[in-house]
């Protein structure tokens, strides 16, 4: 087969009014030493099943985790392990694949309010000329997994993963990049429904081969995916999951610079937070209510190889990349880039609507605190290579070496 080649918060909820005061002390250069919260994280638990790639959350506590094993004959296979409660577990054998593309989760799952689990995953399938291949597998509440179902047959193998998301109403969004003509592509499953048919999101005439795909959904069906094109210029578009997807707008030019993807976080006022980093350093943008992207700012002169962000509902933002954090708090601006916890580098943050974050760092040792602090406080301990980290209103999930732990944030 021929390959493309150009492939803590405090106990006390801070208010709007509050943060709109803390963000003016801050355009003054008067930043204010906010407590972080003492993270106290359940025991972990050890999944059932080779479930150690990907996790999923909803408000009701029901959790599904994926991952993939090596069956009898030889064949990586597809394991998803679905839970009630986060304690109790069941696993389930989704079948033969999860082995492509070579970057991403294997494979990505989503959970809906009412407990509706869907697994997205690559495969190669050869009969007898191989292609790459998108497959899905839905789980109603309570019930058994169905049959795999292909959504495409033209996923690239290498870089760019596959991403999905989904929204408060159980609608869910898939995105992945194709290896013809250079384009990325995106279908969504509308709750109770089925998937419909194969959209563009970018091509490869206009952005340039699409690659390292980030996609953030916030509960009101709002949607960014983020990704590097040609050039390794970092574009966005944005849209909603039942409305569709905009064209494509560059967020930054391109200078070949060997991106890392793109990371994208999205509130439901349309504010955004994108992070990224190249060989030059690592950069932010952010975006206003209104859809306007601001100009990158440099966050640092260093590359990672890791990068994330998070953004609450007020509009504060947070990047981590390293052995390093950046605020952006509402109304003001990045501010300078400030070091990790001790011994921390790497990992994932999240933070909900009403302003707590959670950041957990490459050895699964996670902190709780809330916008703007400048200290994270004790963490978690380490428990283990970090795969993923999840926030619903009142509870955040990590999944990490295997095993996954909870915490209440109410």
């Amino acid at each position: 087969m021929q390959h493309a080649q150009s492939r803590v918060r405090s106990r006390r909820w801070i208010g709007r009014g509050g943060l709109a005061s803390l963000a003016a002390l801050i355009a003054f250069g008067i930043l204010p030493a906010l407590p972080a919260l003492a993270a106290s994280w359940s025991p972990p638990v050890s999944l059932p099943g080779s479930c150690g790639s990907s996790v999923a959350v909803n408000r009701a506590g029901a959790m599904a985790a994926g991952g993939t094993f090596t069956a009898a004959d030889g064949t990586t296979h597809v394991q998803v392990c679905t839970s009630p409660d986060g304690k109790t577990w069941q696993a389930a054998d989704l079948g033969p694949g999860g082995t492509e593309p070579h970057g991403g989760q294997h494979p990505a799952v989503a959970l809906s309010p009412d407990g509706h689990a869907i697994a997205v995953w690559g495969a190669t399938a050869c009969s007898p000329i191989c292609d790459y291949i998108v497959q899905a597998a839905v789980r109603p509440p309570g019930g058994a997994w169905g049959a795999p179902v292909t959504l495409t047959t033209d996923l690239y193998f290498g870089g760019g993963g596959i991403v999905l998301g989904m929204d408060g109403a159980g609608n869910a969004i898939a995105a992945w990049v194709g290896n013809y003509a250079d384009e990325s592509h995106y279908a969504v499953l509308p709750a109770g429904g089925s998937w419909g048919p194969v959209q563009t999101l970018s091509n490869g005439n206009v952005q340039g081969a699409a690659h390292n795909l980030g996609l953030a959904v916030t509960p009101d069906g709002s949607i960014v995916v983020a990704f590097a094109g040609g050039n390794d210029a970092i574009w966005a578009a944005s849209g909603t999951v039942l409305g569709g997807l905009s064209a494509p707008v560059v967020v930054a030019s391109g200078d070949y610079q060997k991106d890392s993807a793109p990371k994208v976080a999205l509130d439901d006022a349309g504010q955004a937070s994108l992070v990224w980093s190249r060989s030059g350093g690592t950069e932010a943008a952010t975006r206003s209510p209104a859809g306007t992207w601001s100009a990158r700012v440099v966050l640092s002169s260093q590359s990672s190889s890791s990068v994330a962000t998070a953004i609450d509902g007020a509009g504060n933002a947070i990047s981590v990349f390293g052995s390093s954090y950046s605020w952006h708090l509402a109304g003001g601006t990045w501010r300078p880039a400030t070091a990790l916890p001790a011994g921390s580098s790497g990992g994932l943050v999240v933070a909900d609507p009403a302003g707590t974050f959670v950041y957990a760092d490459s050895s699964g040792n996670a902190f709780t605190f809330g916008s703007g602090a400048t200290s994270f406080g004790p963490g978690s301990g380490s428990r283990g290579s970090l795969a993923d980290l999840k926030i619903v209103p009142g509870l955040a999930v990590m999944l990490a070496a295997g095993t996954v732990s909870a915490e209440a944030v109410s």
